[in-house]
């Protein structure tokens, strides 16, 4: 792979990581159609990718994440949300193993992309009907045992390509009654252990390991400075704007690009 075909597929990881929209699946496209990729590269790819967005959030997180750690030895008001990101990545796990030794598989590759492509624009009518009319609960919404097993769930789900991680555990989330500035955070935070397990299984899902090179590691630091941008950018919209709206527009357009492909 060139460099400048990774700094693309990286910059548009760093973009759609965040976003209710498979970055997976784009990404994973991107690598098929633009750059002629065979699938499990294009993938393993895209899943690579992550490494970049992980370092954006931990550095954006960065506080977050040391009281938390802090609060390991000496309690405190960060307790409630460790526990909440060690349950949900346990939920996670037990989900997404399977599915990703079946994202591998020969069989992942032959479900069309505009079927894939349909569905993320339903979900993300869904995500903005949720958003339109779940009430917030009230109270200083921190986050709970039972929310983080639906949202871990739904992030254990979100492995196969098609699926928006972020998509499904806001909706998850937003389903649980948070706020959608709290339901965005929550999502940030809880891709930081899933991305992490997820770099040290793929060398034992995907056969012959997995070999860094160059173009990898540029693509990586391409998304970690697109994906830190990206997250501030998108706590700033959801504080300031109307966010289901926009998440009904882009579900709308989504849906017109996968009937499209399907028609082409």
């Amino acid at each position: 792979m060139e460099y400048l075909a990774a700094v693309i597929l990286g910059i548009l990881q760093g973009i759609f990581e965040w976003l209710p929209v498979s970055s997976e699946g784009i990404v994973t496209l991107a690598g098929k159609l633009i750059y002629g990729m065979e699938y499990q590269e294009s993938l393993a790819m895209a899943i690579w990718l992550h490494v970049g967005t992980f370092v954006a959030a931990v550095a954006y997180f960065r506080n977050d994440l040391i009281e938390m750690l802090k609060c390991i030895y000496t309690g405190g008001k960060s307790k409630s949300l460790l526990v909440f990101l060690a349950v949900s990545t346990i939920v996670s796990a037990i989900v997404a193993v399977p599915l990703i030794m079946l994202a591998f598989s020969e069989q992942a590759a032959l479900i069309p992309d505009y079927l894939f492509t349909i569905m993320i624009g339903a979900f993300l009518l869904i995500v903005s009907y949720l958003q339109k009319t779940q009430q917030v609960k009230p109270g200083s919404q921190e986050p709970a045992v039972p929310s983080a097993i639906v949202a871990g769930f739904a992030q254990g789900l979100a492995v196969l390509p098609g699926l928006s991680r972020s998509g499904i555990t806001l909706a998850a989330l937003i389903s649980q009654r948070y706020n959608v500035e709290n339901a965005l955070k929550l999502s940030f935070l809880m891709s930081i252990p899933v991305v992490f397990g997820v770099q040290l299984a793929l060398p034992l899902v995907k056969s012959g390991g997995f070999e860094v090179t160059g173009p990898m590691l540029a693509g990586a630091l391409a998304a970690a400075i697109t994906g830190f941008a990206t997250i501030n950018l998108l706590l700033e919209f959801a504080r300031r704007t109307d966010f289901h709206k926009a998440t009904a527009a882009l579900g709308a357009l989504v849906i017109i690009i996968g009937v499209l492909s399907a028609i082409a």
